[in-house]
């Protein structure tokens, strides 16, 4: 009798550990608009006023200067509604416009660290990025660094139809204590646009499986299946810290040449291919310099795009700080997560052409933050894009407006997926450039026939070098990317 009791008294306990809590019933009147901006400015002034009392001269602190920020955004209408699907309670959220119109409301439960994974239910009308925040006692609204680490934020992407979003608590349980709002907001949303949410809820369980957008953390690594296939060979990696791994013996100090330097030893290679291949051309694809048509030596080429990503996780940083540098002079290539977007126009180069060698030339920006090129097997990757990319629209979320990649940054592979588990080409940097053979990535694109959307190029974590590359809006020349190929014409 006491065995099967006991047995009975185990099945509750895992019943009640699996149980799932509803954090919001679905009324409504319980949610109400707020100005994010306002707040966020009554905590800059908030600051300033402390820093101001204990200056040992307050006289002499210079006076309060407001936030530059955006219009204050339109209001959201709430309304009573049921999901179309399951007729549960929820709520219609209609917008009229705005960047990131937020509503907010107190929970009951206002300690969620005993916690693993958050759900919500949302219905759409399109592919769309809806956000939930959780502010606790300690958390602020700021974009600074230590502001957006003191909250909590899952940004979702919805598909059109219902969403059934799922994801992992927070690494510091701490932002699931003392909470006093859980909010929601949509990112640029359309004029009359609605979604319908209903349940959002907690469980105790870590999850099995989260949606996107996915960002790196103990509970999720972003990797395509089958890892990357290193073009030109029969390896196969897991991710860039392995191939590092596996390069890390054969690594020498690279010698550090300047890209005139660089292009010059490539014309010394292509005299030597001359011999054998007396058709042989030489091209340079650089914007605004000559040499991208044999044919016609004055012609100048414009055929370059470039753009970063410049933010990072966790994802309440990301979204206190996304946004494109396609306009910037230079560019981050440091990490997957948050990586350069380069492309390079080659329908310069004549049909059924055979590549004989190409070299991808990125001059060092000025951002040096650190670099390890000449004590450690740095070691970057080039991987092929298969959007159809804005240079000017691109982030994190978006690879042009209201054109959402499939996960994160680009990371999803696969049949539909961003990009191809492809290495295009791999290499380390030096301290004036990162130098690149091309030969196979030019391949992939001209006689592989693969639609040419371009490439993500970024660093080994474990070998790290903080390279920021300049782009085709350098001033200089000579400094922006450039790709050298040498062929023979048909």
């Amino acid at each position: 009798m006491k065995s099967i009791l006991a047995v009975i008294l185990f099945c509750i306990a895992i019943d009640l550990h699996a149980a799932d809590i509803t954090i919001w019933p679905g009324d409504v009147k319980a949610w109400t608009n707020i100005d994010v901006y306002a707040l966020r400015e009554a905590e800059a002034k908030a600051a300033y006023d402390d820093a101001a009392k204990g200056a040992p001269d307050p006289v002499k602190i210079a006076p309060y200067k407001e936030l530059v920020q955006p219009a204050k955004e339109p209001d959201i209408q709430i309304e009573q509604a049921t999901d179309g699907v399951s007729g549960k309670r929820g709520m219609r959220l209609t917008f009229a416009g705005g960047r990131m119109p937020t509503i907010a409301m107190k929970p009951s439960e206002t300690d969620w660290t005993k916690f693993k994974t958050f759900k919500a239910t949302v219905t759409a009308s399109r592919t769309c990025l809806v956000v939930f925040r959780v502010m606790c006692d300690k958390s602020q609204y700021g974009t600074q660094h230590n502001d957006g680490v003191s909250r909590w934020e899952f940004a979702a992407r919805c598909e059109a139809g219902k969403n059934l979003l799922v994801t992992a608590g927070p690494p510091d349980p701490m932002k699931w204590k003392n909470i006093t709002s859980l909010e929601i907001y949509m990112y640029n949303p359309h004029l009359d646009e609605s979604i319908i949410v209903n349940a959002i809820e907690l469980s105790s369980n870590p999850p099995v499986e989260t949606t996107p957008f996915r960002e790196l953390n103990k509970h999720m690594v972003i990797l395509p299946a089958g890892g990357w296939k290193m073009l030109g060979t029969n390896l196969v990696v897991k991710d860039v810290d392995e191939l590092a791994e596996k390069l890390k013996d054969k690594w020498t100090k690279p010698e550090d040449k300047s890209a005139p330097e660089l292009e010059a030893d490539f014309r010394s290679e292509y005299d030597k291919l001359k011999k054998d291949h007396p058709k042989a051309a030489f091209m340079t694809l650089r914007d605004g310099d000559k040499g991208c048509d044999p044919k016609d030596p004055s012609k100048v080429f414009s055929g370059w795009m470039d753009t970063g990503t410049p933010s990072h996780g966790p994802m309440s940083l990301t979204l206190a700080s996304f946004r494109n540098s396609g306009k910037s002079v230079e560019i981050e290539t440091c990490f997957r997560a948050r990586p350069g977007f380069l492309r390079v126009d080659l329908s310069s180069i004549p049909k059924e052409a055979t590549i004989l060698a190409a070299r991808l030339i990125l001059v060092r920006g000025l951002s040096i933050i650190a670099t390890n090129w000449e004590t450690k097997p740095t070691l970057f990757v080039a991987e092929p894009c298969r959007r159809e990319w804005n240079e000017y629209q691109v982030n994190c979320f978006e690879y042009a407006k209201d054109q959402f990649w499939k996960d994160y940054s680009a990371q999803s592979w696969g049949e539909d997926g961003d990009c191809d588990a492809v290495m295009l080409a791999h290499g380390p940097a030096a301290g004036k450039t990162l130098t690149l053979d091309f030969a196979e990535a030019v391949k992939y694109w001209t006689v592989g026939r693969h639609e040419n959307h371009g490439f993500i190029i970024y660093g080994s974590p474990k070998y790290i070098d903080y390279f920021h590359t300049a782009t085709r809006e350098s001033p200089t020349i000579s400094n922006r990317p450039a790709l050298l190929v040498i062929y023979e014409p048909k």
